[in-house]
C-alpha cells in the first residue's frame, strides 16, 4: 500500500465493474417470502387439464389435480474484505475505505450476476445442436428461431419482456446488421445493461455470460512458449527468474508435459506453490484473471488438454512452438428469455467496518447470501445459443 502515500500522484484507476443485470432479468418475487431468516422456497409446479370435445349424453373424464415440488435454495454465500492501516489512510490523499466499500459492494454483485447467469443454460430451447459463430448475415435468423421457439409456448410477445442478453462483441455486431426492416440499435448502454429494443427484443449487454475453452497441449511447450488468456500472458520457463517482464512465470518440467500444463493449472487457480511452480500473478492480472472474470482450469491428461471457464468475453491465442497444439472449443453461452424466467433471491448484503483488534487499522468487509433457480416453467421461457467465439 506505500504506493498511495504518495505525496504527489495520479487519479485512481477506473472501476472495472458495472452494474447488474441480473437484477433487471430476474424474479424476485420469492425474496419476499425467504426474508432474511429462511433458506428455501418451494413452489409448486401445477398440471393443467386437458381440453376436451363434449359428446352429448356422454359422461365426461375429470382429471386429479396434480403438482410437483420445486425447491430454490439460497447456497452460496460470496464474501469480500480488507485491511486498511490507519498510516495509509491518513498518508493517502485518497478515500481508501470508501473505495473499498464501493468494490466490495460491486464485486459482490458481480459474482451474483455470473451465479444468475449460469442458469441460462437450463433453458428447454437452444438455437442449433452446435456451437454457432453470429454474424452479421445470420442474426436476424437466429432471431426469428429464438422468437418462434418462445412464440410456440404462447410467451408474452412485449419487447419490453423480452430480453436478448448477449455480450459487447455479440452486441457490436448486432449493430452492423443490415435489413430492410432494421430499425437502429441504440448507441449507449445503461447502467444496468440495457442497450434498447432492436427486431421486437429489449438488447441486454452482459460480459458476465458463461464461457470455456480448451488448450490442446500434447507437446511439452518450449522455453519461452506463451498463451495468453484474457490479455494476461503466462510464460513457461526453465527458470522462473529468465521470465519476460509482464508476463505470469510458469515453471516448465524438461521432461513431462504433463506437469508443465499442471503447473499452468495452478498457476490459474492459485493452487500449487507460488515460487516454485510459478510465479504468483500482479494486482492487474489477478483481477482480471481470478476476480473479474472468475476463470478456473482443470487439467485432464488422459486428453492432453485442459480447459478453462469463466465469464464474459474473454479472448485466448498461443505462441507456441509446436502449432499443432492450439486452443480449440472456445465457446459462450447467451440467452433470449422472457424477464423473470429465472428466479433469484439475494439475502442480507451487509457492508460493515470493524476496528482492527491489534493495531490501528479499518476493515471492511462485506456479504452476501444469493440463491437462483429455473424452475420448469420459467425453463420454457428461455432459448439458450451456444456462440463460438474463436473469432474473438
Amino acid at each position: 500500500m506505500n504506493d498511495v502515500k504518495q505525496e504527489f500522484w495520479g487519479d485512481l484507476q477506473a472501476d472495472l465493474y458495472v452494474a447488474n443485470t441480473a437484477v433487471y432479468l430476474a424474479n424476485q418475487s420469492l425474496s419476499e417470502l425467504i426474508s432474511e431468516t429462511g433458506y428455501k422456497a418451494h413452489r409448486p409446479i401445477l398440471s393443467h387439464p386437458q381440453v376436451g370435445t363434449y359428446t352429448p349424453h356422454q359422461e365426461i373424464l375429470f382429471e386429479e389435480k396434480s403438482a410437483t415440488k420445486e425447491t430454490l435454495t439460497v447456497d452460496t454465500f460470496e464474501y469480500a474484505a480488507e485491511d486498511i492501516d490507519i498510516t495509509e489512510s491518513k498518508q493517502s490523499p485518497y478515500d481508501l475505505l470508501g473505495h473499498s466499500l464501493m468494490s466490495i459492494r460491486k464485486g459482490l454483485m458481480n459474482a451474483v450476476e455470473q451465479k444468475f447467469l449460469s442458469e441460462i443454460t437450463n433453458a428447454e430451447h437452444s438455437i442449433s445442436g452446435s456451437p454457432v459463430e453470429v454474424t452479421t448475415n445470420n442474426i436476424l435468423d437466429i432471431l426469428e428461431e429464438a422468437e418462434g421457439k418462445l412464440g410456440a409456448f404462447d410467451a408474452p410477445y412485449e419487447t419490453s419482456m423480452r430480453a436478448a442478453v448477449l455480450g459487447p462483441r455479440t452486441v457490436a455486431r448486432l449493430r452492423r446488421a443490415k435489413s430492410d426492416r432494421e430499425s437502429g440499435l441504440g448507441d449507449s448502454v445503461l447502467a444496468n445493461g440495457v442497450v434498447g429494443p432492436w427486431q421486437g427484443w429489449t438488447v441486454v449487454q452482459s460480459n458476465n455470460l458463461p464461457y470455456s475453452a480448451t488448450l490442446e497441449l500434447a507437446t511439452n511447450p518450449a522455453d519461452g512458449d506463451t498463451v495468453t488468456i484474457a490479455g494476461v500472458t503466462f510464460e513457461w520457463q526453465d527458470d522462473l527468474d529468465d521470465v519476460t517482464p509482464g508476463n505470469v512465470g510458469v515453471l516448465r518440467d524438461t521432461s513431462n508435459v504433463d506437469v508443465s500444463r499442471a503447473n499452468l493449472v495452478a498457476c490459474i487457480n492459485d493452487s500449487g506453490t507460488a515460487g516454485t511452480n510459478y510465479v504468483q500473478m500482479d494486482a492487474k492480472s489477478n483481477f482480471i484473471i481470478r476476480r473479474k472474470r472468475r476463470i478456473t482450469a482443470t487439467n485432464d491428461n488422459s486428453k492432453d488438454e485442459m480447459t478453462i471457464a469463466g465469464f464474459g468475453d474473454i479472448s485466448v491465442s498461443d505462441d507456441l512452438t509446436d502449432t499443432t497444439d492450439t486452443w480449440a472449443d472456445q465457446k459462450q453461452e447467451s440467452v433470449f428469455m422472457i424477464r423473470g424466467a429465472i428466479d433469484m433471491v439475494l439475502q442480507f448484503m451487509d457492508l460493515k467496518v470493524a476496528d482492527k483488534e491489534k493495531g490501528f487499522a479499518d476493515l471492511p468487509k462485506g456479504i452476501i447470501g444469493v440463491g437462483t433457480k429455473t424452475f420448469s416453467d420459467g425453463a420454457l421461457l428461455m432459448v439458450n445459443l451456444t456462440q463460438d467465439v474463436s473469432s474473438f
